[in-house]
C-alpha cells in the first residue's frame, strides 16, 4: 500500500475518532470527561505520532510523544515540569536517540529521495510528493521565487530553476524535502526562507554553493552534512524554526 494512502487512512480513522469521542463526551456515556480541545490534541499527537513512526521520523515520533504528555499532564500528575522542563529534557533525549539511532532513521529516509530523485509525480512503488487530506503542497512555480507550503503531510521538491533568487519554506508538522542540486543562481547569493513548526527540513544542495547560516532556532536544530567545495554563490538561510530539525545535505 502506497504511503500516501496509509496517510489518508491515519488521519480518516483520526477524525471519525473524534468525532465518536466528541459527541460521547457531551452524551456524557463516557465514564471520563475530556475537552474538546483535549480531544482535538490528542488526534493530532496521536496520527502525528504513527505517522513518524511509519516513516522513520525520530524528530516527530519524540516531539509527538512529547506534546502528548503535555496534553496529559493533569491525569498524569506532571503539571510541575510541563511545558519547559518537558520540551527540555525532550530535546536532551532526541539529540541522544539521534546520536544512537538517527544515521539508521534517518539514512532510510533520505536515501529513499536520494536515490529516485530524478523521478517526478507517482511510479510504482515511489513518489516525490505526497500529500493528506488534512494537510497540502501550495508550492508555487516561479522562476525565480520558489514558495513551498507544507501542512501535516510529507512533500518533496525538486527545483531546476536555472535564475533562482529565493526559496521559501513553510512546513507545518511534517516533512519537507528540497532538492536544489540541478538549480543554477541568478546572481551571486540565493536566500532560502525557512519558517517551520515541529517538522522535519532537508535540504540539498551543491558541493559549490557556500552557506550562511542565519536561522534563528528555538529546540531545535541544523546539522549540516558534507563541505562546500569550490567558489559558488553563497546561500543566506535565514528565518524561524520551532521544534524543528533541519539538515543541509550536500550533493
Amino acid at each position: 500500500m502506497r504511503k500516501q494512502k496509509i496517510k489518508e487512512i491515519l488521519w480518516g480513522i483520526g477524525l471519525v475518532a473524534a468525532a465518536v469521542f466528541l459527541i460521547l463526551n457531551q452524551l456524557q456515556l463516557l465514564s471520563f470527561h475530556l475537552g474538546l480541545a483535549t480531544i482535538f490534541w490528542t488526534v493530532i499527537f496521536a496520527v502525528s505520532l504513527i505517522n513518524s513512526l511509519v516513516n522513520h521520523n525520530l524528530f516527530g515520533t519524540v516531539f509527538s510523544v512529547a506534546f502528548l504528555l503535555i496534553v496529559y499532564a493533569e491525569p498524569l500528575h506532571i503539571t510541575s515540569i510541563v511545558p519547559w522542563t518537558l520540551l527540555l529534557a525532550t530535546c536532551l533525549v532526541y539529540a541522544g536517540l539521534h546520536l544512537i539511532f538517527a544515521k539508521s532513521w534517518h539514512h532510510y529516509h533520505t536515501s529513499y529521495f536520494f536515490n529516485k530523485r530524478q523521478s517526478r509525480g507517482w511510479t510504482e512503488g515511489e513518489f516525490t510528493s505526497t500529500k493528506s487530506d488534512f494537510g497540502d503542497d501550495d508550492s508555487e512555480n516561479d522562476e525565480r521565487h520558489i514558495v513551498i507550503n507544507q501542512k501535516l503531510s510529507e512533500v518533496s521538491r525538486y527545483v531546476h530553476s536555472q535564475n533562482l533568487e529565493t526559496v521559501t519554506i513553510n512546513s507545518t508538522m511534517g516533512t519537507t524535502s528540497v532538492y536544489l542540486d540541478s538549480a543554477k543562481p541568478a546572481g551571486d547569493t540565493v536566500i532560502i526562507n525557512v519558517n517551520a513548526l515541529m517538522s522535519e527540513v532537508a535540504i540539498y544542495l551543491p558541493l559549490s554553493w557556500q552557506l550562511k547560516d542565519n536561522l534563528a532556532t528555538i529546540l531545535g536544530e541544523v546539522e549540516i552534512n558534507g563541505t562546500a567545495k569550490g567558489n559558488g554563490p553563497t546561500v543566506i538561510l535565514q528565518g524561524s524554526s520551532r521544534f524543528v530539525s533541519i539538515s543541509i545535505n550536500y550533493v
